[in-house]
C-alpha cells in the first residue's frame, strides 16, 4: 500500500477517535524558504502527507500534527513548530552545548506535538546512519530520543493501528 493511502486511512481512523483533521486545498509549499533551507532532504512520503493536511489536531488539541501554518509561525504565541529546540537552547547557557542543541535539530525534523505530558514529540532523522527513521523524544531531554519505525510509511500504519485500537504501543499511545 502506498503512503497516500496509509495516510488516508491513518486520518480516517484519527477521525473515529474524535480527531479534527482539515485536508489542504493549496498549493503552496508546505515550509517557508527559511526552513526549507535548513531541511532540504526530507522523505517525500513525510512532506506529502504534511502538505495534504490543513490542520489535524485531538479534540483536546493537545495533540497535533505540525501543518504549514505551524511551520510559518514565528511569535511566542501558542506552540512554533520548534518549540522543544528554542526551549533547549534557553535551557544551555553554554555556546558549545547550544551548538550541540542546534545540530541535534538539524537532523531531527518534528513533525508531530503531543502537550499533554512531557512535551513529547515525533521527528524524522536526517543523520546518514539512520535517514528516514522516525524517532520518539521528550522533555526535558529533548535530544535523548527513541526509535519508533524505520520509515514514515510504517509510522502511518503502526500509528493508524495505534489509532484504531489494535495496539497500544509506547509511545504512540501518547499520540492518539
Amino acid at each position: 500500500m502506498d503512503a497516500a493511502q496509509l495516510g488516508a486511512e491513518l486520518l480516517a481512523a484519527l477521525q473515529q477517535k474524535g480527531w479534527n483533521t482539515q485536508r489542504s486545498a493549496t498549493t503552496e509549499p508546505l515550509l517557508p524558504p527559511d526552513v526549507q533551507a535548513r531541511y532540504p532532504r526530507l522523505p517525500a512520503e513525510l512532506t506529502s502527507f504534511l502538505s495534504a493536511i490543513e490542520s489535524c489536531a485531538n479534540a483536546e488539541e493537545n495533540v497535533w500534527f505540525l501543518c504549514r501554518e505551524d511551520y510559518r509561525r514565528t511569535d511566542g504565541e501558542g506552540f512554533r513548530w520548534n518549540e522543544f529546540e528554542l526551549m533547549a537552547l534557553e535551557r544551555e547557557e553554554d555556546a558549545a552545548l547550544q551548538q550541540q542543541v542546534r545540530g541535534f535539530w538539524d537532523r531531527h525534523f518534528p513533525f508531530m506535538l503531543a502537550v499533554h505530558s512531557d512535551y513529547d514529540y515525533l521527528a524524522v532523522s536526517l543523520d546518514e546512519r539512520s535517514y528516514g527513521q522516525i524517532v520518539h523524544g521528550c522533555g526535558p531531554a529533548f535530544e535523548e530520543t527513541s526509535s519508533v519505525a524505520p520509515s514514515f510509511a510504517q509510522f502511518l500504519t503502526l500509528l493508524k493501528e495505534t489509532a484504531a485500537g489494535r495496539r497500544d504501543d509506547y509511545p504512540l499511545s501518547f499520540f492518539v
